[in-house]
């Protein structure tokens, strides 16, 4: 993805479903793409071979389709902080504009962008 896109917001239902996904894979991390229109995330994307473990989550980024849509990514750490780690940073500067980070207790109030 070359493109870098604005986005200002999330869907409600988008957000509960990232969270019951990170709920749902605890201790490990949770990991998908993020697909916006207009400016609002609408839809997650999960890919073929993504993996996770408790210290870090993967995807195969090889296999995302060509999709102008896609503006970021989503994950999970499977503690109280919502900080980026280095290689999220890393990952934040080669992928993206748009990069979530939810943590316990998974809830609407514990993700940052």
């Amino acid at each position: 993805m070359s493109a870098k896109r604005r986005t200002w917001g999330i869907e409600g239902d988008v957000l509960d479903m990232v969270n019951e996904a990170s709920r749902e894979s605890f201790p490990n991390e949770f990991v998908a793409a993020l697909r916006a229109e207009e400016g609002v995330i609408t839809e997650i994307l999960l890919f073929p071979g993504s993996y996770s473990n408790k210290h870090s989550a993967h995807m195969q980024l090889y296999m995302m389709p060509i999709d102008l849509s896609v503006v970021g990514t989503v994950h999970s750490h499977p503690g109280p902080s919502n900080r980026p780690s280095d290689e999220d940073l890393h990952l934040f500067s080669n992928y993206g504009n748009t990069h979530i980070i939810t943590c316990l207790p998974y809830d609407r109030s514990s993700w940052q962008a």
